[in-house]
């Protein structure tokens, strides 16, 4: 008899813990990347990339190859100019900027489930020289069907004029 105790308390709770358990919303652990397309205007005839920056991070030349972002350490070591041991101009990995040139005038940039507020915008000669500078502010909105775990969202495309 003493063996059916724990049945018989398992009988009585299970009609409680099942309409608590059905009600439990649980999300997938999933990541995503939402998406920013930054549009040139003017003269962009010596423009060669376009890097974009966020408080955290920046993005690195779409045709130049990048070595994989350093993660910090225990110890930062003053290896980075920001002295976090990142490279000059890298984040850790859950910060990292992708880019890809979309057009001759257009690129896209993407943050792995970040969505930040604000971005400043660059266009860059071969030389790194910087062509046309701008900041500013983003307002994303989600393009995913799971709107209670999140999912990918988009900002409104950024124009930045060049001059020549």
């Amino acid at each position: 008899m003493v063996r059916l105790r724990p049945f018989a308390c398992l009988a009585l709770l299970l009609p409680v813990l099942l309409p608590v358990a059905g009600c439990a919303k649980t999300c997938p652990a999933m990541a995503w990347i939402n998406y920013l397309t930054v549009a040139l205007d003017g003269d962009t005839r010596t423009v060669a990339w376009v890097q974009l920056c966020t408080p955290d991070a920046c993005s690195q030349a779409a045709d130049r190859p990048t070595a994989p972002p350093v993660l910090p350490t225990a110890t930062p070591t003053p290896t980075g100019a920001n002295g976090l041991g990142f490279p000059p101009g890298q984040g850790p990995a859950e910060h990292h900027i992708s880019v890809e040139r979309t057009g001759s005038d257009a690129w896209r940039f993407g943050f792995v489930v970040e969505s930040p507020g604000s971005v400043t915008v660059r266009a860059l000669d071969s030389a790194g020289k910087t062509l046309a500078e701008k900041r500013v502010s983003l307002a994303w909105q989600q393009i995913g069907k799971a709107t209670e775990c999140g999912g990918p969202a988009t900002a409104a495309p950024v124009t930045l004029a060049v001059n020549a």
